[in-house]
């Protein structure tokens, strides 16, 4: 009863999605694989997850593939490994299925909101970023350490308190959109890195709607 009190409070449906979590394991490991990374960063370790992937992102991969390539390349053939199961894709990222089969809640939301920023990365915001990819993999390099505190700050602070859950996201935001700024770089890259993070958060607090402008003022309507 506990449980489910608390999915509640969280704001959560109950009513858990259809996932074959067999299938999404399997496809889970072949998702690393194709990142070249040890399968434990999987589900159950997602911002060990995240931080591998900001690592490719700036070292890139075998034979010095581009990191954004090598990232949306195995997020897109994750995508179609769950559909060729005849699993639907965001279903297994649903963040109310990822909760009844996490062992603790902070673990279901960062995967899913992991998911959430790379379906962005590697769907809209696709060619801001590769159309500058030596200006962004530079921001990576010069500011990882302050992207990952961006996120786990967000997650710890997000679900100790949600009822301030907006607050927390206009900082995560704001956050990733200053660490996105470099000399030489174009100003559009403030608004990618916005549009990343609020895409993180969406899985949970798009109720919030923070908007990200091109103009780096970013503020709720």
């Amino acid at each position: 009863m506990f449980g489910k009190l608390f999915l509640l409070f969280l704001g959560v449906s109950l009513v858990t999605a259809t996932c074959d979590t067999t299938k999404f394991v399997a496809c889970q490991d072949t998702f690393a694989d194709k990142l070249g990374i040890d399968r434990v960063y999987n589900w159950l370790n997602p911002l060990g997850l995240t931080l591998q992937i900001q690592d490719i992102y700036i070292n890139g991969g075998v034979a010095g593939a581009r990191g954004l390539n090598v990232v949306c390349n195995a997020y897109n053939s994750f995508v179609q490994c769950l559909s060729d199961a005849s699993t639907t894709t965001f279903e297994c990222f649903d963040i109310g299925y990822l909760l009844t089969h996490s062992s603790a809640p902070n673990q279901a939301y960062s995967y899913g909101f992991l998911m959430s920023m790379l379906q962005y990365q590697c769907g809209a915001g696709f060619y801001l970023a590769s159309d500058n990819w030596q200006c962004m993999q530079r921001i990576y390099n010069g500011k990882n350490a302050t992207m990952y505190g961006c996120i786990t700050d967000f997650v710890l602070n997000a679900q100790e308190d949600p009822k301030r859950g907006c607050d927390y996201v206009q900082t995560g935001m704001d956050c990733f959109s200053k660490a996105s700024t470099l000399q030489g770089c174009p100003d559009e890259l403030k608004y990618y890195g916005c549009e990343s993070f609020r895409q993180y958060s969406i899985p949970q607090f798009a109720r919030c709607e923070k908007q990200c402008t091109i103009d780096t003022q970013f503020r709720g309507i």
